[in-house]
This record gives C-alpha cells, structure tokens and sequence, in this order.
C-alpha cells in the first residue's frame, strides 16, 4: 500500500536531476530534513513548478519511497521573492539554506529551526539580511547543541577580565590565560564584539532593525562566526564565498 504523508516544508536546495526531474532538499516542521524527488517539475506547464524553487514555503504531499521519497502534490504557500531582487539577500538566504542543510539531521522534527528561518526570510524584505544572518547562525547553532559560551571563559569557567579571545575550538570566549593554552587556535575580540554576538543571539529578527552594526563590525562577526561553524561542522559552506564577497 502506497503510504502518503504532509509535510510544510521550505525548500533548501532544488537541483536539476534529467530532463525535467528536481531533486529536492526540503526542511519541513514535522519531519525535519527530507530528500524527494519532483518529477516533471522543471517543465514549464508544470503545477509544482513554483512550489520547489528555493526559499519557497510549500504544502507537500510526499509519497515514501524505498530509496527517496516523491512528491505527489504540492502548493506554494510563502514564495519569498524579495530575496531575488538583489544580490545581497539572495547570497544571505542561500547561506541560511546551506547551513541548515548541514546542520540538520535527516527525518528529526525541527519546529524551532523552521520558524527561525522563516521568520528571518521574510524580515529580508526590510531588515539588513547581514544582520539577520548574523543572528541566525548564533541562534541556529544554539538549536543543534553548539551554543558559544559568551559568558564566561569557556576553558577555565571563570569571569572574564583583561583580554578576550574567541576560541571555537573550546566553545566560545575565553581568557588570556587559556589562549595560551592553545596557541593558534584563538583569536582577540574585544568587549563590544561580545556584547553584539549576545544581543543578536537573544533578539527576536522582529527586532533587529533596532540594532547598528557598522561594516567593519558585521565584517568580524561574520569571521568569527564562519571560523566557528567550520570548526564544527568539519567543512566550510561554498556558499560562505558568497558572503564574503559582500565584504
């Protein structure tokens, strides 16, 4: 018996797979990361044609398959197409997508993550995307267990005073003393670094708009954060290229 299932699901990636096939990498609320595949999806008349392209927030109806699943049927729901319209947003939102890509398990529920991302997408409309994801990889490296300690020095737990380092590899900020404990793998920041990396971890997007952040300081966030993630994810993002161009 052929076993269907919904899922609201954002499209993550959608790549070309034959003639008119799509392979897509969806990130639903109720079952997390999904691979299916569209078939006919790339022709023109076809109905699910707007419903997988990236960013967009659809309605599937997935049938399982034994290797991959399929999509049976599927209805746009939040298309998102602000993020097309210039070269800074669309860079933003194909980074969000390739992390959360990487991030996630496939087939563990990941309501949080969802609404987090979708939320920010569509703040791009009128929010700085650089802000946005920013925030977003603090708040989506909280969600799969690798929150940066910005409280207190992560090697030693003790209150931070004199010089402060950010070590991904220890998990966060730590102090002069454990940076010498592992040479080369910390990097100095100062007291406002922190302090922006606490606030946007903790704001809601709704509220980001609120907050000036200078290009030289989004610039080192954004360092820090892509030394972060590398570590541990064990890779970087190609699309962290994209990013770093808008530097």
């Amino acid at each position: 018996m052929t076993k269907l299932y919904k899922v609201d699901a954002v499209v993550l990636r959608a790549r070309d797979c034959g003639s008119a096939d799509k392979l897509l990498t969806l990130f639903s609320r109720e079952r997390g990361k999904i691979k299916a595949m569209a078939h006919g999806a790339g022709k023109s008349t076809s109905r699910k044609r707007g419903a997988v392209q990236p960013f967009t927030r659809s309605q599937f109806l997935l049938r399982a398959g034994r290797e991959i699943d399929s999509v049976s049927q599927c209805e746009g729901l939040e298309m998102h197409l602000h993020l097309r319209e210039n070269f800074t947003r669309l860079a933003c939102a194909s980074y969000l997508a390739e992390l959360v890509e990487a991030l996630a398990p496939e087939g563990e529920p990941g309501e949080p993550i969802f609404f987090l991302l979708m939320e920010t997408l569509k703040r791009m409309a009128a929010v700085d995307p650089e802000l946005l994801t920013l925030a977003f990889q603090l708040k989506a490296a909280a969600l799969f267990g690798y929150r940066p300690e910005l409280e207190v020095c992560a090697g030693c737990r003790s209150e931070m005073e004199g010089k402060i380092y950010f070590s991904p590899a220890q998990g966060g900020i730590v102090c002069d003393r454990c940076s010498d404990a592992a040479p080369g793998t910390a990097t100095a920041i100062n007291r406002g670094v922190v302090e922006t990396m606490k606030v946007l971890a903790r704001w809601h997007p709704s509220r980001l708009h609120q907050l000036k952040v200078d290009a030289p300081l989004k610039e080192r966030l954004q360092f820090l954060l892509r030394v972060f993630l590398r570590y541990h994810l064990e890779k970087d993002l190609k699309s962290a290229d994209f990013l770093s161009g808008l530097e």
